[in-house]
């Protein structure tokens, strides 16, 4: 089985209607969470996957930059005991 950060390499579906810049940022994205797995997980590798699809048909359907629906799913994941991140600036 090959490790999760291929599979997410190799899934050209992930990255399908985003531009060149936007594709690398949520692959670089993506293939950080999968390299942090301890082990080998096909669920979580094909939830990734999914996550990433979603994310770039939001950003190209709606114009979405990919950084911010990425900052979106962080700020999801937080613990809601840690303090809060100063938010990025908005980008045109």
């Amino acid at each position: 089985m090959s490790h999760p950060a291929e599979a997410i390499l190799e899934d050209e579906t992930i990255t399908e209607g985003l531009p060149d810049s936007e594709a690398g940022e949520l692959l670089a994205w993506l293939v950080g969470l999968a390299d942090e797995m301890e082990e080998e997980d096909q669920a979580y590798s094909q939830h990734l996957r999914r996550l990433g699809r979603q994310l770039a048909r939001i950003s190209s359907r709606w114009g979405v930059p990919v950084t911010d629906l990425i900052d979106l799913v962080e700020i999801a994941w937080e613990d809601p005991g840690e303090p809060a991140r100063a938010p990025r600036p908005m980008r045109a």
